[in-house]
Protein backbone atom coordinates (compact mmCIF):
# COMPACT_ATOMS: atom_id res chain seq x y z
CA UNK A 1 0.00 0.00 0.00
CA UNK A 2 1.52 3.40 -0.78
CA UNK A 3 2.18 5.37 2.36
CA UNK A 4 0.59 8.92 3.42
CA UNK A 5 2.30 11.58 2.16
CA UNK A 6 3.61 12.67 5.69
CA UNK A 7 7.10 14.04 6.86
CA UNK A 8 9.13 11.39 8.49
CA UNK A 9 5.95 8.27 8.00
CA UNK A 10 7.69 5.11 7.99
CA UNK A 11 6.88 1.86 9.35
CA UNK A 12 8.23 0.71 12.99
CA UNK A 13 8.66 -2.72 12.09
CA UNK A 14 10.51 -4.98 10.00
CA UNK A 15 13.93 -4.61 10.73
CA UNK A 16 16.17 -7.31 10.28
CA UNK A 17 16.39 -8.37 13.69
CA UNK A 18 13.57 -8.90 16.41
CA UNK A 19 9.88 -9.75 15.60
CA UNK A 20 8.37 -6.28 15.40
CA UNK A 21 6.31 -6.74 12.31
CA UNK A 22 5.52 -4.63 9.53
CA UNK A 23 2.41 -2.81 9.37
CA UNK A 24 1.33 -2.59 12.94
CA UNK A 25 3.24 0.37 14.07
CA UNK A 26 4.20 3.59 12.53
CA UNK A 27 6.20 6.64 12.95
CA UNK A 28 5.11 10.07 11.70
CA UNK A 29 6.00 13.91 12.02
CA UNK A 30 3.31 15.92 13.07
CA UNK A 31 -0.24 15.08 11.47
CA UNK A 32 -1.53 18.60 10.94
CA UNK A 33 -2.60 20.29 7.44
CA UNK A 34 -3.54 16.40 6.16
CA UNK A 35 -4.74 16.11 2.44
CA UNK A 36 -7.37 14.00 1.10
CA UNK A 37 -4.93 11.93 0.03
CA UNK A 38 -3.70 11.59 3.21
CA UNK A 39 -6.45 10.42 4.89
CA UNK A 40 -7.37 7.63 2.65
CA UNK A 41 -3.87 6.00 2.88
CA UNK A 42 -4.34 6.39 6.49
CA UNK A 43 -7.38 4.39 6.28
CA UNK A 44 -5.85 1.98 3.94
CA UNK A 45 -3.23 1.45 5.82
CA UNK A 46 -5.57 0.22 8.93
CA UNK A 47 -4.90 2.57 11.58
CA UNK A 48 -7.35 3.00 13.86
CA UNK A 49 -5.53 4.78 16.75
CA UNK A 50 -2.82 7.83 16.81
CA UNK A 51 -0.51 8.55 19.60
CA UNK A 52 0.69 11.99 20.45
CA UNK A 53 3.48 12.30 21.99
CA UNK A 54 3.84 16.23 22.13
CA UNK A 55 3.10 19.02 24.87
CA UNK A 56 -0.29 20.11 25.09
CA UNK A 57 0.87 23.75 23.77
CA UNK A 58 2.24 21.90 20.62
CA UNK A 59 -0.76 19.70 19.87
CA UNK A 60 -3.25 23.31 20.28
CA UNK A 61 -0.70 24.93 18.50
CA UNK A 62 -1.12 22.70 15.23
CA UNK A 63 -3.63 19.85 15.96
CA UNK A 64 -3.87 16.61 14.28
CA UNK A 65 -5.95 16.38 11.23
CA UNK A 66 -6.87 12.95 10.91
CA UNK A 67 -10.35 10.54 9.76
CA UNK A 68 -12.87 10.84 12.32
CA UNK A 69 -12.55 6.75 12.60
CA UNK A 70 -9.21 7.32 14.08
CA UNK A 71 -8.61 8.16 17.69
CA UNK A 72 -6.64 10.49 19.03
CA UNK A 73 -4.74 10.51 22.08
CA UNK A 74 -2.17 13.08 23.70
CA UNK A 75 0.50 11.64 26.02
CA UNK A 76 2.35 14.58 27.10
CA UNK A 77 5.73 13.28 27.38
CA UNK A 78 7.71 16.32 28.66
CA UNK A 79 4.76 17.92 30.55
CA UNK A 80 6.81 18.18 33.65
CA UNK A 81 9.38 20.48 31.93
CA UNK A 82 7.45 21.88 28.57
CA UNK A 83 10.13 24.94 28.45
CA UNK A 84 13.55 23.49 29.54
CA UNK A 85 16.15 22.06 27.42
CA UNK A 86 15.43 21.61 23.58
CA UNK A 87 11.70 22.50 23.91
CA UNK A 88 12.49 26.18 25.18
CA UNK A 89 14.65 26.57 21.90
CA UNK A 90 12.72 24.98 19.59
CA UNK A 91 10.27 27.63 19.92
CA UNK A 92 12.97 30.16 18.95
CA UNK A 93 13.59 28.46 15.80
CA UNK A 94 10.17 28.83 14.65
CA UNK A 95 9.91 32.25 15.56
CA UNK A 96 10.77 35.14 12.47
CA UNK A 97 14.44 35.34 11.87
CA UNK A 98 15.47 38.71 11.84
CA UNK A 99 18.40 39.57 13.21
CA UNK A 100 17.71 39.81 16.58
CA UNK A 101 16.15 36.28 16.90
CA UNK A 102 18.99 35.12 15.11
CA UNK A 103 21.24 36.40 17.79
CA UNK A 104 19.52 35.21 20.65
CA UNK A 105 19.46 31.69 18.43
CA UNK A 106 22.78 31.54 18.54
CA UNK A 107 23.57 32.43 22.10
CA UNK A 108 21.19 29.67 22.85
CA UNK A 109 22.46 26.66 20.53
CA UNK A 110 26.42 27.62 20.24
CA UNK A 111 29.44 26.46 21.70
CA UNK A 112 27.96 22.93 21.87
CA UNK A 113 24.78 24.11 24.11
CA UNK A 114 22.37 22.43 21.41
CA UNK A 115 24.43 18.99 21.69
CA UNK A 116 24.05 19.36 25.95
CA UNK A 117 20.47 20.29 25.61
CA UNK A 118 19.38 17.65 23.10
CA UNK A 119 21.18 15.02 25.77
CA UNK A 120 18.85 16.76 28.44
CA UNK A 121 15.83 16.08 26.56
CA UNK A 122 16.62 12.59 25.78
CA UNK A 123 17.53 12.13 29.26
CA UNK A 124 13.72 13.46 30.06
CA UNK A 125 12.61 10.36 28.73
CA UNK A 126 13.22 7.75 31.30
CA UNK A 127 13.58 10.59 34.14
CA UNK A 128 10.47 12.63 33.96
CA UNK A 129 7.39 10.77 35.62
CA UNK A 130 5.20 12.69 32.85
CA UNK A 131 7.37 10.47 30.49
CA UNK A 132 7.08 7.47 32.47
CA UNK A 133 3.30 8.01 32.96
CA UNK A 134 2.62 9.15 28.80
CA UNK A 135 5.30 5.93 27.91
CA UNK A 136 3.21 3.42 30.18
CA UNK A 137 -0.46 4.61 28.61
CA UNK A 138 1.15 4.31 25.26
CA UNK A 139 2.53 0.74 25.46
CA UNK A 140 -0.73 -0.54 27.79
CA UNK A 141 -3.00 1.12 24.95
CA UNK A 142 -1.03 -1.09 22.06
CA UNK A 143 -1.33 -4.29 23.44
CA UNK A 144 -4.96 -3.82 23.45
CA UNK A 145 -5.82 -1.80 20.01
CA UNK A 146 -7.23 -3.22 16.97
CA UNK A 147 -5.66 -2.46 13.61
CA UNK A 148 -2.45 -0.59 12.90
CA UNK A 149 -1.19 2.47 15.16
CA UNK A 150 0.79 5.61 14.43
CA UNK A 151 2.98 7.34 17.10
CA UNK A 152 4.30 10.81 16.57
CA UNK A 153 5.94 14.38 18.12
CA UNK A 154 6.80 16.97 15.97
CA UNK A 155 9.37 15.43 13.65
CA UNK A 156 9.32 12.03 14.50
CA UNK A 157 12.78 11.77 15.25
CA UNK A 158 13.00 12.21 18.80
CA UNK A 159 9.88 11.32 21.78
CA UNK A 160 9.03 9.48 19.12
CA UNK A 161 12.38 7.82 18.56
CA UNK A 162 12.79 6.63 22.00
CA UNK A 163 8.63 4.96 21.95
CA UNK A 164 9.83 3.06 18.21
CA UNK A 165 13.20 1.95 20.19
CA UNK A 166 11.38 0.76 22.94
CA UNK A 167 8.92 -1.80 20.98
CA UNK A 168 11.69 -2.57 18.49
CA UNK A 169 13.60 -3.87 21.53
CA UNK A 170 10.75 -5.36 23.59
CA UNK A 171 10.47 -7.26 20.19
CA UNK A 172 13.69 -8.60 20.29
CA UNK A 173 15.49 -6.18 17.71
CA UNK A 174 19.46 -5.73 18.17
CA UNK A 175 20.65 -2.64 19.42
CA UNK A 176 22.62 -1.63 16.02
CA UNK A 177 19.69 -2.25 13.85
CA UNK A 178 17.49 -0.11 16.51
CA UNK A 179 20.31 2.72 15.82
CA UNK A 180 19.98 2.12 12.28
CA UNK A 181 16.46 2.69 12.00
CA UNK A 182 16.25 6.11 14.14
CA UNK A 183 19.45 7.40 12.55
CA UNK A 184 16.60 7.05 9.10
CA UNK A 185 14.94 10.13 10.52
CA UNK A 186 17.64 12.15 9.09
CA UNK A 187 17.34 11.93 5.38
CA UNK A 188 13.64 13.41 6.08
CA UNK A 189 15.46 15.78 8.50
CA UNK A 190 17.68 16.66 5.47
CA UNK A 191 15.40 17.30 3.13
CA UNK A 192 12.62 19.72 5.32
CA UNK A 193 15.27 21.69 7.26
CA UNK A 194 18.02 22.03 4.74
CA UNK A 195 16.60 25.35 3.24
CA UNK A 196 15.91 26.19 6.64
CA UNK A 197 19.56 26.06 8.25
CA UNK A 198 20.66 27.45 4.70
CA UNK A 199 19.24 30.88 5.26
CA UNK A 200 19.53 30.69 9.23
CA UNK A 201 24.01 30.68 8.17
CA UNK A 202 23.18 33.42 5.35
CA UNK A 203 21.83 35.54 8.66
CA UNK A 204 25.02 34.68 10.73
CA UNK A 205 22.98 32.06 12.28
CA UNK A 206 25.46 29.34 13.72
CA UNK A 207 24.11 26.53 11.14
CA UNK A 208 26.08 23.60 12.90
CA UNK A 209 24.90 24.33 16.22
CA UNK A 210 21.51 24.48 14.80
CA UNK A 211 21.50 21.14 12.94
CA UNK A 212 22.02 19.51 16.27
CA UNK A 213 18.76 19.88 17.39
CA UNK A 214 17.42 19.00 13.85
CA UNK A 215 19.31 15.87 13.46
CA UNK A 216 19.48 12.90 15.26
CA UNK A 217 22.51 11.20 16.90
CA UNK A 218 23.54 7.79 18.10
CA UNK A 219 24.70 9.26 21.48
CA UNK A 220 21.40 11.05 21.99
CA UNK A 221 19.96 7.40 22.11
CA UNK A 222 22.77 6.39 23.83
CA UNK A 223 22.47 8.84 26.82
CA UNK A 224 18.87 7.42 27.14
CA UNK A 225 19.76 3.70 27.36
CA UNK A 226 22.62 4.80 29.62
CA UNK A 227 20.71 6.62 32.13
CA UNK A 228 17.71 3.84 31.93
CA UNK A 229 20.81 1.31 32.95
CA UNK A 230 21.74 3.65 35.89
CA UNK A 231 18.89 4.04 37.22
CA UNK A 232 16.63 1.51 36.79
CA UNK A 233 18.67 -1.32 36.21
CA UNK A 234 18.06 -1.87 32.28
CA UNK A 235 15.30 -2.74 30.31
CA UNK A 236 13.53 -5.31 31.37
CA UNK A 237 13.69 -3.28 35.00
CA UNK A 238 12.77 0.16 33.22
CA UNK A 239 9.27 -1.43 31.72
CA UNK A 240 8.39 -3.23 34.93
CA UNK A 241 9.70 -0.07 37.41
CA UNK A 242 8.82 2.84 36.26
CA UNK A 243 6.96 2.19 33.63
CA UNK A 244 4.68 -0.11 35.99
CA UNK A 245 4.09 -2.82 32.90
CA UNK A 246 2.95 -6.19 34.32
CA UNK A 247 4.75 -9.03 32.76
CA UNK A 248 1.43 -10.85 31.64
CA UNK A 249 0.81 -7.14 29.84
CA UNK A 250 4.14 -7.34 28.39
CA UNK A 251 3.64 -10.78 26.58
CA UNK A 252 0.05 -9.58 25.50
CA UNK A 253 2.00 -6.87 23.56
CA UNK A 254 4.82 -9.12 22.16
CA UNK A 255 2.09 -11.32 20.86
CA UNK A 256 0.17 -8.33 19.53
CA UNK A 257 2.81 -6.81 17.81
CA UNK A 258 4.82 -9.93 16.64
Amino acid sequence: MTPPDIPNFRDAGGLPSGSLRPGVVFRSAQLSELSRDDHQAMLNLDVRSVYDLRTLDEAEHRPDEVPSSIRVTLLDVLADRPHSGAAAVASLVTAKQDRATVEEINAAVGQGRAHELMIETYRHFVSLPSAHASYQRLLTDLAMNDGASVIHCTAGKDRTGWAVAVLQRLCGADYDDIVDDYLGSNAEMERAYRPMLDAFATEGGDADALADMIFVKPDYLEATVALMHRDHGGFADYLTGPLGLDPDLMTVLRDRLT
